[in-house]
């Protein structure tokens, strides 16, 4: 009797461990995920790129994830929002991997659902050397510019961001279990997008990434917009955001950044995020992890503030160079003596 209720009990969790983890993914979607990805040995030309780039870019994941473990760090938010994301989930992923909910906004269209099928082999080939290029773009510097992103997301076969983030997100070790169409309704304009149901193979977890094209204006972010409804209702956040070209600097879009600062409980963020003005010590832990000293002047981007609160910081933290790249440091000096990751934790 004993040893059939082991048995019975071995089944039975075995069976919820695969209930869990239940894809309506079809094995023609499955085939064009590994292939997107760089998996499938019938083009080895996109795998021996893909493999060469993500190579380097899982290296630099284990090197931010083993350079967090001696760190004070523990980020305890479910629901995760990356403004200004582009298809930057390594990051993302790297800096918050026990969240459960992503919700990531940038310029690129969605490119939802995929009509790869129905290209011609020219034209998949051109989709796919847009994933390797973009992948190689994240690989060189740890970031993506917004040139680099619109020269390959707005070519007509590729045509949006969804066919990049399922190879990356595959790349990463995370298999795609359904996606869908989403839409924020707002004022006579209608923001697109998709939601992925993942699940990573390596924590063993149910994920979710969703993905919006939204273009801040300046006056989104009031009630009846439709995005401060959506972004209302996420509850408590946290918010991770780099490489941001100082968008929430300055006053334009005050409304907007109020509005994701209302229910932030836990930032993470390189100098060109939020000013520091808006994370008073008397409400928020504040670290710096690796080095400040100046913010960087973009040509066509958002004049940066001075934060000379963000100077006395670094240099009263005095931390190490950070082993790896992480903002617009690197691209002024070329190496890693100016990136700084800058944590705010509201008490």
């Amino acid at each position: 009797m004993h040893q059939k209720l082991f048995l019975f009990l071995i089944c039975f969790t075995f069976h919820c461990q695969i209930s869990n983890n239940i894809t309506t993914v079809s094995p023609v979607e499955e085939n064009l995920y590994e292939e997107w990805a760089g998996f499938s040995i019938s083009d080895p030309i996109h795998k021996k790129g893909m493999d060469l780039s993500w190579n380097q870019l899982i290296q630099t994941r284990e090197v931010i994830s083993s350079y967090l473990t001696t760190k004070a760090y523990n980020p305890k938010v479910k629901t995760v929002v990356y403004p200004f994301s582009g298809i930057d989930v390594l990051n993302l992923f790297s800096f918050y991997p026990h969240s459960e909910n992503y919700i990531l906004f940038g310029l690129e269209d969605p490119g939802f659902p995929s009509k790869y099928n129905e290209l011609s082999e020219k034209e998949k080939s051109i989709v796919k050397s847009g994933i390797r290029s973009l992948s190689d773009h994240l690989a060189g510097r740890n970031y993506f510019t917004y040139r680099k992103m619109k020269e390959e997301t707005k070519k007509k076969e590729l045509n949006g961001a969804y066919p990049v983030f399922v190879a990356f997100l595959k790349r990463m070790g995370k298999e795609i279990l359904d996606s869908k169409e989403e839409i924020i309704v707002g004022k006579g304009i209608v923001y697109k997008g998709f939601s992925i149901q993942l699940f990573d193979t390596r924590l063993n977890k149910k994920e979710s990434l969703t993905y919006f094209k939204i273009f801040l204006i300046g006056n989104e972010g009031i009630p009846g917009d439709g995005l401060y409804e959506y972004f209302t209702q996420l509850g408590e956040i946290g918010i991770f955001t780099k490489s941001a070209e100082y968008l929430f600097h300055g006053e334009k879009r005050k409304s907007f950044r109020d509005l994701l600062l209302k229910n932030a409980k836990f930032v993470v963020q390189d100098e060109s995020g939020f000013p520091i003005r808006f994370f008073p010590e008397d409400s928020w832990k504040r670290s710096i992890f690796g080095r400040y000293e100046k913010s960087w002047n973009l040509s066509g981007a958002v004049i940066p503030e001075n934060q000379p609160e963000l100077k006395k910081l670094s240099q009263g933290t005095n931390d190490q160079i950070l082993p790896f790249p992480f903002g617009y440091g690197y691209l002024g000096t070329k190496d890693n003596r100016q990136s700084a990751v800058l944590v705010f934790e509201k008490k």
